[in-house]
């Protein structure tokens, strides 16, 4: 879609990922497949987990610290980043343990129109019965297609806005360039055999499922995977609504030539998952930009300067190329008064905000309540 040029760009991601990939010179998977690194003024390249492992307080601060050191047992970043942008939808899967949230932009999807048909299939029809889906499984590499799409709501995903996908709820998303975050780790079942990129053998389907989520005695035991399967989640009729988040105004954020609007925000799952803040610096604009946590940046569009950091957003990226668009706002900067966001360019500075769990005392979105 004219976006990143690349077909994944993993940003923020502290953890090696579950892709299949093996490198034909070593036959193993790509060293640091995925993980983010950091480039020190000198122009040395380091893991972001080994600058946050030797001063976590100093990256992420003391209560997000506290926060990945209860969830992952160390400290580490607890959310992952991404842009993918398939040549075409991705096969039709879900997470057992994972959960993700969608921004689709015009930005890094320029030319497309808001009347576009860019579907992603999302959970079973209501009238889908746990017979018919055990019969679709059952077909899994058994003949030309198992048809699991065809049990499922194709949605038209809305250009500018947020979308959250619960852990356990089937779906393939568009191929439309996806900017996406999701907790920090990496597993998936796939449940159809055929997609416009080839065939999938029922053994490659359970490739990337844990032994926590999905014992691999249990692999290929359809029946196993029909009693374990979620109809309820995947069958609610409110889906669409519960899940949608149309953006709004992100008012403490704003100023005079600086638009600002939350794209992911709200409780998700029970409590502050995640959230994703753009903001929109007019040309010759500024602003200090302080928020409560630290949080990765991306740049959208136009050129300026974060901190000291010179930005500027790139179409048609090359892989092995460094390019200055994908920044981290640490605590350290937080503490000393925030950063200075200025456009030195002439087309608006377009910087986006990822923000992990627990980021704000205030959940985004929703009511103060006395």
């Amino acid at each position: 879609m004219n976006g990143t040029g690349l077909d994944e760009l993993w940003m923020c991601c502290t953890v090696p990922i579950v892709t299949g990939v093996i490198d034909t010179r070593t036959n193993k998977a790509p060293f640091r497949e995925g993980e983010s690194h950091v480039l020190t003024p000198n122009g040395q390249v380091i893991s972001l987990q080994d600058l946050i492992v030797a001063n976590p307080e100093a990256v992420m601060g003391e209560k997000m610290t506290a926060f990945a050191k209860s969830l992952f047992g160390e400290p580490t970043w607890p959310i992952v980043s991404k842009k993918f942008d398939n040549l075409n939808p991705i096969p039709h899967h879900l997470h057992w343990s994972k959960w993700e949230v969608y921004d689709i932009n015009s930005f890094d999807n320029p030319g497309v129109s808001a009347s576009h048909y860019h579907t992603t299939a999302m959970g079973l029809y209501p009238f889908v019965t746990k017979e018919q889906f055990l019969a679709c499984m059952k077909r899994f590499g058994q003949g030309e297609y198992n048809g699991v799409r065809h049990l499922s709501p194709h949605v038209m995903m809305q250009l500018d806005n947020g979308f959250v996908m619960p852990n356990g709820v089937l779906h393939s998303p568009t191929d439309l360039c996806t900017h996406e975050l999701h907790v920090t780790m990496d597993e998936h079942f796939l449940a159809e055999d055929l997609t416009l990129d080839g065939r999938i053998g029922a053994a490659d389907a359970f490739y990337a499922c844990r032994e926590e989520d999905y014992p691999k005695d249990k692999h290929e035991d359809w029946e196993y995977l029909v009693e374990k399967f979620d109809f309820e989640a995947n069958q609610d009729p409110d889906f669409v609504q519960k899940n949608s988040r149309p953006a709004i105004t992100a008012d403490e954020f704003a100023g005079d030539g600086v638009d600002a609007k939350w794209i992911v925000y709200g409780d998700f799952l029970g409590d502050q998952k995640c959230s994703i803040l753009r903001l929109t610096v007019q040309p010759g604009g500024k602003t200090n930009f302080c928020p409560e946590s630290p949080a990765l940046f991306h740049t959208n569009g136009g050129s300026g300067r974060v901190g000291k950091l010179e930005v500027q957003y790139h179409q048609d990226m090359v892989l092995g190329q460094i390019y200055p668009e994908i920044g981290f706002i640490t605590q350290a900067a937080l503490a000393s008064g925030g950063v200075e966001i200025t456009n030195t360019g002439s087309d608006p500075l377009v910087l986006t905000f990822d923000f992990p769990q627990q980021a704000h005392s205030q959940t985004p979105g929703t009511a103060v309540t006395q």
